[in-house]
């Protein structure tokens, strides 16, 4: 008897302590409130996608045309620069050294050409004319002799062996007068013309040489493409640089105007009107939009870019990439424009009912 009474009195007990325990120790939980507020809609149609900024003409990585040392990094990060200035340059001692002699080359060559443009030289025409002159004395000092032997020779005075012999020297002086004139003539005339243009030729084989040489120099530094500014350096002095695919040394972009790429998945493309305007939202921040203005459409669709590293992994999404420029607009309560950043992510909405 007393078994069956106690038995359902203590269920009875520890069922109601188990609630008054329930009842005391359960805490309610405070409302949860999202630590950024969701991005409000803009437009009564909107097309969403992912944007992120880039440079006006878009992210430009700069790599070493040739392996080498970098002795000079000319630039830092954040820094304007102009076309052509200089970025960083490699070690060019050898080149430089190769260069200075080809340039000793070319200087001597054109040195052999004018000297041969400038023949005859003054100084040496009166020798020349000299030697003409003393040829013309002797031939006409044989000529003498050779005519008193013939006169001797008929008054049976000298025997004609002698007269030849007198002939003979005539002819020799004779022989040597025309080659004093001929020498003469061919000194007075100058350069052979096929000389000079053998000069000529070598003088510009000697400037092309020193031009290639300079190309050389000039492949050891790196220039900008266009003015911008300096986003990242990636290389210090010191450091050896060769030329894979894909490695930049430094990016440079023209951040003069900034330009946001939004990816539209192939879904929602019906609804997309190229030339609609946009508003974007940074990511963390949806109270300030930024204006968005439609600058173009890449003709193509493309594979959604949003990897995980897997080997097996499939990409069945595609999208259109829109181009827009941010119209840039006084922060609230300054008088400059927001601070925005190169690679910065935003929520973007276009409006799909604006025509």
């Amino acid at each position: 008897m007393i078994r069956t009474l106690v038995l359902p009195l203590l269920g009875v007990i520890g069922f109601g302590t188990l609630l008054w325990h329930l009842s005391h120790t359960h805490e309610t939980l405070p409302e949860q409130t999202p630590p950024v507020a969701p991005v409000r809609r803009q437009f009564s149609g909107a097309v969403a996608g992912a944007g992120v900024i880039e440079p006006r003409s878009e992210s430009i990585q700069l790599c070493a045309e040739v392996p080498g040392i970098v002795s000079e990094v000319a630039v830092g990060e954040g820094q304007a620069i102009a076309a052509g200035d200089v970025v960083l340059r490699l070690e060019d001692r050898w080149k430089r050294a190769e260069l200075e002699v080809r340039q000793a080359a070319l200087e001597a060559a054109e040195l052999d050409l004018a000297k041969l443009r400038g023949l005859p030289r003054p100084e040496d025409l009166p020798p020349s004319a000299a030697r003409v002159r003393g040829a013309e004395a002797a031939a006409e000092t044989q000529r003498d002799q050779l005519s008193r032997a013939e006169d001797l020779h008929r008054q049976k005075v000298v025997t004609e062996q002698e007269v030849i012999q007198r002939r003979m020297a005539f002819d020799a002086a004779q022989a040597t007068l025309e080659e004093a004139q001929a020498e003469d003539a061919r000194l007075r005339s100058g350069a052979w013309e096929r000389d000079v243009v053998i000069a000529a030729a070598a003088v510009e084989q000697a400037r092309a040489s020193v031009d290639l040489a300079q190309v050389e120099v000039e492949r050891l530094v790196v220039r900008a493409p266009v003015a911008g500014t300096i986003l990242r350096v990636d290389v210090r002095p010191g450091e050896f640089v060769g030329t894979p695919p894909g490695k930049p040394l430094v990016v440079l972009g023209d951040t003069s105007r900034l330009h946001v790429r939004v990816s539209i998945d192939e879904h929602d493309l019906p609804r997309f009107i190229p030339g609609a305007p946009g508003v974007g939202y940074v990511r963390g921040d949806s109270e300030h939009p930024v204006r968005l203005a439609f600058v173009r459409a890449v003709p193509t669709i493309e594979p959604k870019r949003n990897l995980s590293g897997d080997s097996a992994e499939r990409v069945d999404t595609r999208v259109l990439q829109v181009l827009f420029e941010i119209v840039s607009e006084p922060e609230a309560g300054t008088d400059a424009p927001r601070a925005l950043f190169v690679g910065q992510q935003l929520d973007v909405q276009i409006d799909s009912a604006a025509r």
